[in-house]
Formats: structure tokens, sequence, C-alpha cells
């Protein structure tokens, strides 16, 4: 009985052990005990490749490989070994140096086959596929051989994973065939990868670059994965080319990362980088998505004269310093996203061409994104923008009617009759109606359409009832020539002012759709009710305008009233509008545009005697319609034109 208990306490610690193994992490590699690596393992190893992932590899992990000066007679032969291996091969053979340790200088060219691009100078051993591939190059050339420079061909793959590497790394002017692996691996001093062209995929996932990392001029055909990447010295990727998906995702960047004058041709992803230094990306092309989302910028980041043909998206970007987009160009309307951009200190600024970036900005809700909106404004603002101030401004309030939208459509009919839902209603076409007819106050060329509309309307109306009076039984009708003038000049307005319109509004349909709203049911209603009730009072014969002679001169009338008051003395000053004179017609958009504008050359005002009730209302309509669009245009003007309200530089 006792054997038989020893024998399950002791089953039940095998299996208590066996599933801490299972559950556990396997054991790190680093910890794993290196052994130096000496002629004769070397021999053994370059003899014998295995086959890893259908390709051959010379077997160089867990090995301390010194490659240091004090060892030169090893580090002469292990190259020259290699070197023959790789290079007399009938068949691609890569090298593996995963989780070994490399003391001193590593050298590509002393690895792989010096050869010119050319299809008299390629090495006669060459797999098919392989010279395709070469052949695909854009450095491959049919031109005499002197005339082309050597590059290094290096035909396996090689890996690098969980290696440390205590000297430099030299890859200059090399041309790998197979993918290159070094996740996990540490570059202690200077690493040169410039003039490189990788063929296949390339991956430094969280490795570490102790030093310099120099990536100047190098192709990348493939996918490229720099993915948590650590780089402590500068970077150097400027005049490199991407032909596939790039991922710098948590890559932190230490020093100055310079990526400038490089092209990307496949989506790039740089989520939740922090760059400690200046990061430049100037004179770049990005030809799809580009993201920097949830990533931190603590020095300036530089996207002069960058041409984005797709998406930038800086959601929840965090800026320290200056992000500078001076010139750059977005093919795309909707080309910013800056949903969680965040300012997190003082000095940061967002620098672009004035009036040109606050309209490539856009955020898809207004919910959570108020303070960005509001930084964005006073950004613009310190830096005298005004012009992207105000677009931006213009789309808060946009967002803003979008969200009073929904939630109107998602109240409950039980509570239509709620005060505080006629309010929302109420208020939400207040807002479209500012958002129509001046972009929320954000556009004068707007506000002057819609004024050279209503002024040559209302001037061809006043027109209309004023002269075309009656036909019988004795008629009193405007000359042929005086409606000739009139109708030319009045359609010539109003298509000035359309036109302006078509140039400046968002949605121009819909904005003289609400235009023809306000201008047309009421004074059209007023004019076919003088029309179909006839006039029969007395001076029939008489102009409804008086004009007050003394008066020719350009001036401001807010306070005028648009009825010459009801004294007698004033009735002597003011004179009747003689209808035979040629350039009487002009009186009427003076008229107009006095009663509209409060603005005009003379004083004209209507009479106070004999008077139909009808036109008075048609005049009395214009004055208050007037009234507000002088308080939305002084408004606009304060928004467009710094000198007029200096508030809007206070925080």
């Amino acid at each position: 009985m006792i054997n038989y208990k020893r024998f399950i306490v002791l089953f039940c610690l095998l299996l208590v052990l066996e599933v801490c193994l299972i559950l556990s992490p396997y054991p790190a590699l680093a910890d794993v005990e290196r052994v130096p690596l000496n002629l004769d393992l070397l021999k053994e190893r370059i003899n014998y490749p295995h086959l890893q992932d259908g390709l051959l590899n010379i077997d160089l992990t867990y090995f301390i490989v010194d490659l240091t000066s004090e060892n030169s007679e090893f580090k002469e032969q292990f190259y020259r070994q290699i070197q023959n291996r790789l290079n007399h091969s009938d068949q691609a053979i890569g090298l593996d140096f995963s989780h070994s340790l490399i003391q001193g200088d590593f050298i590509s060219s002393r690895l792989g086959l010096s050869t010119v691009l050319s299809p008299e100078a390629l090495p006669q051993n060459l797999t098919i596929t392989e010279q395709k591939i070469i052949e695909s190059y854009q450095q491959f050339s049919t031109k005499p051989v002197a005339n082309m420079s050597s590059v290094i061909l290096f035909r396996g793959s090689l890996k690098l994973n969980e290696t440390l590497l205590t000297g430099k790394v030299y890859f200059k002017d090399t041309l790998f065939l197979q993918k290159v692996e070094a996740k996990k691996s540490n570059f202690t001093q200077a690493v040169d990868f410039s003039y490189i062209d990788f063929g296949r995929k390339v991956d430094f996932t969280e490795s570490v670059f102790g030093d310099n990392a120099n990536f100047y001029r190098t192709q990348f055909q493939d996918k490229v994965t720099f993915d948590k990447v650590e780089f402590l010295g500068e970077s150097v990727f400027n005049y490199s080319r991407f032909q596939q998906e790039v991922d710098f995702s948590q890559a932190t960047f230490n020093k100055v990362a310079n990526f400038s004058h490089t092209s990307w041709l496949s989506i790039v992803k740089f989520i939740e980088i922090n760059c400690r230094d200046r990061i430049l990306f100037s004179n770049s092309i990005f030809s799809k998505l580009v993201t920097f989302l949830n990533s931190t910028f603590e020095k300036s980041i530089a996207f002069r004269y960058v041409y984005f043909r797709d998406l930038l998206n800086l959601k929840d970007v965090k800026l320290l310093g200056i992000m500078d987009l001076s010139n750059a160009e977005f093919l795309k309307g909707k080309a910013i996203n800056i949903a969680g951009f965040t300012f997190d200190s003082d000095g940061a600024k967002v620098l672009g061409n004035t009036g040109k970036l606050g309209r490539f900005m856009y955020l898809n809700n207004l919910e959570g994104n108020e303070t960005v909106l509001r930084n964005f404004i006073q950004n613009f603002r310190n830096l005298e923008q005004i012009s992207d101030a105000n677009e931006i401004e213009y789309k808060t309030q946009t967002l803003r009617q979008q969200q009073l939208l929904e939630q109107i459509i998602r109240t409950p009919y039980q509570e239509f009759w709620r005060l505080k839902f006629i309010e929302r209603v109420g208020y939400w076409l207040f807002l479209n109606l500012l958002l129509l007819l001046s972009k929320y106050g954000t556009n004068f060329s707007l506000m002057l359409g819609i004024g050279l509309i209503s002024i040559g309307y209302f001037g061809l109306l006043f027109w209309l009832v004023d002269r075309w009076r009656r036909r019988f039984p004795t008629p009193i009708l405007p000359s042929r020539y005086d409606s000739i003038c009139m109708f030319t000049s009045g359609l010539s307005l109003l298509g000035i002012g359309t036109i302006e319109i078509f140039n400046s509004a968002e949605y121009p349909l819909i904005t003289l759709v609400c235009l023809s709203f306000i201008l047309l049911p009421i004074p059209l209603s007023l004019v076919s009710f003088i029309y179909e009730r006839g006039r029969y009072h007395d001076l029939i014969e008489s102009s409804y305008f008086l004009l007050d002679g003394a008066m020719r001169q350009l001036q401001l009338l807010i306070v005028r009233l648009p009825v010459i008051p009801e004294f007698h003395f004033f009735r002597d000053r003011y004179t009747p509008l003689v209808w035979e004179r040629r350039w009487n017609w002009l009186n009427y958009y003076d008229f107009s545009l006095n009663n509209f504008m409060k603005l005009g050359f003379n004083d004209i005002r209507l009479r106070d005697q004999h008077l139909p009730g009808l036109i008075s209302a048609l005049v009395w309509y214009q004055w208050i319609l007037g009234l507000l669009y002088i308080v939305l245009l002084l408004w606009t003007l304060s928004r467009t034109i710094p000198g007029l309200n200096l508030l809007i530089y206070l925080k």
C-alpha cells in the first residue's frame, strides 16, 4: 500500500512538472551557452549545410565568432572558406548566425561575390530564377562592363536573429537575392547598409542599433519591418526607396532620423513611434497611406515639399516641437486626419502654407475632439494664418451641425413639443443658415456674391413696381431703353453673384436654394398682390421714390429709415425721380444699395403720401434683410481681417 502511495505521489509530481514545462515560455535563447567557433567546427558546418525553409543554410548558431584583429588567422580563414563555399555552389546557400556573438567588424564584401550587373559579367553558376531576379533590377544594364561599378552579390539568406555584434557592420553596395532577418539583434557599433538592394523581405524586429545606422540610397523590394527597433544613434534613410509595405511601429529614434528624398510606394506604418530628436521627411513621396497613430515627437518633424497621394494619419499624435508641412502637396481633399492630436508643450506648432493646410485637415466626429480643434484654431491664429484658423472653425461648426442633426433624428416623437427639442431644432436651422450663407463667418467672397444677388434682385423689383404701373386705360410703362438696361444689368448682377457663390461655397446649389427661400416667396407674393389688386391712388403718374438733391455724395446711412419723415419741410427737400432721364434706372440700384447695405451715393427714400402698403412692406422687408446682412458681413470681416477684431488673438 505504501509503494502504491509513493507511485501516485511520483506520478503527480511528474504531471505537474510536465504542465509547467508546457505552460512556461521557451527558455531565452540568449541564456543558452555559446561555444567559440574554431576552424574544425567551421569546416564541418560549411561542408554540411542544413535545409531550412526550403533553402540550404550554413548553421553558425550559438557560436562566439571572433573576427577581431587579434585573431587575424581565424578571421582570414573564416571569410575565405565561407566565401568559397557560397560563391562556387550551384545553388544558393544562406548564413545563419542566430543567437551568436560576433566580435570584430562584420564585412559583406568578404562573404559575397563581387560582380557587375551586366549579362557578360554574371557568374555562370547562377540559377535561371536568380538570373531573372537580377535582370529585373534597375541597376542591371547591358552597357559595357568598363563603364559600370561592381556590387557584392549575396545569393542566400542572412539570419542574425538574437545576434550580438560588437564591431562595425559593413554591407555597403550589396545585392541580397534572399530575405534578411535580424530579429532581436544588437548592433553595438555603427552599421553601414548604404547602396544596398534588398530583393526579399527585411526584418529587424526588436533589434537595437547602438550607434549610427546608415541605410543611404537603399532599395527595399519587398516588405520591410523595423517593428520595436531602437535607434540609439543617428539613422539615415535618405534617398531610399520602399517598394512594399513598411512597418516602423513602436520604434524609438533617440537621435536625428533622416528620411528625406525617400519614395514610399505602399502603406507606411509609424505607429506608436517615439522620436526624441528631429525626424526629417522633406522632399519625399508617399504613394499610399502613411500613419503616425499614437506617436510622440519631442522635437521637430519636417514634411517640407512632401507629396502625399493618400491619407496622412496623425491621429492621437503628441507633439512637443514643430511639425513643418510647408509646401507639402496633397492629392485628396481629406488628406490629414487630426483626431486626438495633442499639443503637449507651449512650443508645439504646426506650420504650413497659409490658406492651404487647414483645408486638408479633417475629423470624422466632434465628440472628444473639441479641444483638438480649439488648439489648431489657436495655433493658426498665433501664426497669423487666419484663413486656416477659419477653415478649422468652419469644419468644427459643420461637425456640430451633424451632431445636432443626429440628436434631432434620435429624439422620440413624444418629446417633439418640449422646449429643449424646439430650441435644438431652432439652433440647428440657424447654424445651417450661417454655414450656407457665410461658411460660419469665414468667407467674404460668399457674402459678396449674396449681396450682389440681393441688391440686383430688389433693384429690379423696385423698378418694376415703380415703372410698370398699368396698360389700361392710360399706359404707364417704362421705355424700351429702360427695360433693356434694367434687365441686362439685373441679370449681370445675378450672374456675377451666382458665379461668386459657385466659386466660394462648399455646396453652391444648396446655398442658392437657401437664398431663394429668403428672397423669392415674400417679395414675389407682395408684387403679385400689387398687380392683382391694381393701383388707383392719387399721384399715380409720379414715382414712389423721392430724391434729396442736396445729398449727392457717398455716405453711410446706418440709422436712416427708408421712408421720409412725416414733416412737411422734408417734403420740400425731396423730389420724385424723373422717369424721362436717360440714366434714371440707376437710381433703383442706388436705392437698393442704400436700403440693403446702408451705403449709397444719393439719399433716395419712399414717399409718405399715397403709397400702397404692399410697396412699403416690400421696401421694409429688404431693409430688415439688410440689417441682418450687415451684422453677418461685419462678423465675417472681423474673422477674415485680423485688424478688425484683435480679440481673436487672445486665448
